[in-house]
């Protein structure tokens, strides 16, 4: 009678120590014999062998236990995250099955924020928590892998653990971005998962490449259009401010990875620097099948070498793809002028450039106010590209004074450059005739040079007057490349044309610069009239007066004149007038 009551006794106790374990063991039980103990049931770790038979053995009064615990392999954890719907309306979904440890509500907390912070619209989450699953990866773990995921590949529509595989599923253009987040996948998850499974497919671009470059005016440059390549994008956009940095420059070329690769992009490149420095308001359009350029440049050489680069730039794509050239000739507007000037015989010469005939005409009324004793010469042009003129009637009021109160000389007027140069028969006919230019063309206005000298008895013999216009048509000075220096034989023989111009007043001379055709018109243009201006000096330290004397940049404009051919384009020639 007494084992039966030793053995409930140590069997009540085994169950009340039980419920201390079932979070371990549900389904644990006890076999008695006498003081000896027999345990069976379920469990998922070693670990809960030992602390269940430790404790079974620690009741008072039992002899023997019997270990006759099962340990039962734990299912591995599974987790989807999937992304459906419109990106108007996003919807995420968690679903799988996890262990129901600690981490469980964790995971789900930081998983829904993540994705809260990736615009999604609406969330759904049903995981299932089940003690008979292993547990989830670490939740910062999964968390990173999460973030670092959908900031590479927002294309992402899956992201998936199972059967200890990461899986990524998602549709995309980037082959880059694609390898990139699954080199991240291995070197985050190492040796925690056995493999990465690559369910990304990399689609074929659909849109086409497009450049635009517009001039909105002198200092505003705007470049626009669609690229796959952003070391292409960079490299037009450094170009362009290297060629000229004092643009203000808008980038608007977006990169995107469904734009095809555009076939032009070096030709493009070879191009961009000329465009850039020598057209103005430009307007470039580049696309999968033309390259359209417009703008205005200056001089026709400037335009033919373009057309030459651009030819060669896209050689090869010539058939279907179509170059475009609409550039347009720029030729600056000559500046009006007017000259009168009275000969010892007393003959009236009017010479000039005006932009209208009406101004011609008006100017010529002037006329009808001479005597029929004075001979008059007209050769006066009437052009399309040439500066206002509203100095006209006011230069028309002078020809009659000019001509009572002159022996001989020149009035002229050169944009808004005035000069008088004239002999009078006495100071009182020299003071009247300088009030009336003096008037006519008011200092705030104009810049004056007015010279008068009384009548002497001797003027400018016909030999000196040959000899001057013999020595203005063979006197050429020439440079050396970007140079502006006068040598030694050229003061040699700017002397000798001094000499001979001082001999013969009324007398005006204009100054031609010319440069070769190598380099950028507007450095060309600027160059010509240093050289015009070192020659002008040197002919002022001579004893010429300045406003006689007028500069007329032609850069690289002019390579022929009057049917001779020049050994080289660096020159300055002078014309009488």
């Amino acid at each position: 009678m007494v084992a039966p009551k030793v053995e409930s006794s140590l069997k009540k106790e085994a169950v009340s120590q039980s419920s201390k374990l079932k979070n371990i063991c549900e389904d644990l039980n006890f076999e008695f014999n006498g003081r000896d103990c027999s345990i069976s049931g379920t469990i998922y770790d070693e670990i809960h062998r030992e602390k269940i038979v430790a404790t079974i053995k620690s009741i008072n009064g039992i002899r023997n236990v019997t270990d006759d615990l099962e340990v039962l392999q734990l299912a591995l954890p599974e987790l989807r995250i999937e992304k459906s719907g419109e990106p108007s309306n996003l919807i995420w979904k968690i679903e799988g099955i996890i262990s129901d440890g600690p981490n469980a509500v964790n995971l789900q907390d930081v998983l829904a924020k993540t994705l809260s912070n990736n615009n999604q619209r609406s969330l759904s989450i049903e995981l299932k928590k089940d003690s008979r699953t292993a547990n989830t990866l670490p939740v910062e773990k999964i968390n990173l892998l999460l973030s670092k995921t959908l900031e590479i590949l927002p294309e992402v529509s899956a992201v998936e653990i199972s059967e200890n595989n990461f899986k990524l599923t998602a549709q995309t253009y980037s082959k880059e971005r694609r390898d990139q987040v699954l080199e991240f996948a291995r070197s985050h998850l190492g040796d925690t998962i056995d493999g990465i499974v690559d369910a990304i497919e990399i689609l074929e671009p659909t849109d086409e490449p497009r450049l635009s470059i517009t001039s909105e005016n002198d200092d505003d440059l705007i470049v626009s259009g669609l690229l796959a390549d952003a070391s292409l994008k960079n490299r037009i956009v450094e170009l362009i401010k290297q060629t000229n940095q004092e643009l203000n420059l808008k980038d608007d070329i977006k990169v995107k990875d469904n734009v095809r690769s555009a076939g032009w992009g070096s030709s493009v490149v070879r191009i961009v620097p000329a465009l850039i420095a020598e057209v103005n308001d430009l307007k470039l359009n580049v696309s999968s099948d033309a390259v359209e350029f417009s703008g205005t440049v200056l001089g026709d050489d400037k335009k033919d070498s373009i057309q030459t680069l651009a030819k060669q730039s896209f050689d090869g794509k010539e058939g279907s793809f179509k170059l475009i050239n609409e550039l347009v000739v720029f030729v600056p507007p000559q500046k009006a002028n007017l000259t009168m000037s009275l000969d010892q015989n007393g003959d009236l010469k009017l010479s000039g450039l005006l932009p209208e005939k009406k101004l011609h005409d008006q100017f010529l009324e002037g006329g009808n106010l001479i005597g029929d004793d004075k001979k008059i010469n007209e050769n006066i042009l009437v052009e399309d590209n040439v500066d206002e003129a509203p100095w006209v009637d006011g230069m028309s009021k002078l020809i009659k004074p000019f001509v009572t109160s002159v022996q001989w000389g020149a009035l002229s007027i050169h944009g808004d450059e005035v000069a008088l140069e004239a002999e009078v028969s006495d100071p009182e006919s020299g003071d009247i005739l300088q009030a009336l230019v003096e008037n006519t063309f008011p200092l705030n206005d104009f810049k004056r040079v007015i010279q008068i000298t009384v009548a002497e008895p001797a003027g400018p013999t016909d030999e000196d007057i040959m000899a001057l216009e013999e020595a203005v048509t063979d006197t050429v000075i020439y440079f050396l490349t970007e140079s502006y220096s006068l040598g030694s034989k050229d003061k040699a023989k700017l002397d000798k044309l001094a000499e001979l111009f001082l001999k013969v007043p009324g007398s005006s001379l204009a100054l031609l610069g010319h440069t070769d055709p190598y380099g950028n018109a507007d450095y060309n243009r600027k160059l010509s009239k240093k050289r015009c201006d070192s020659v002008k000096s040197y002919l002022v330290e001579s004893g010429i007066n300045s406003l006689l004397l007028e500069v007329v940049e032609k850069g690289e404009t002019e390579k022929i004149v009057e049917g001779r051919t020049y050994e080289s384009g660096r020159r300055v020639e002078f014309e009488l007038r």
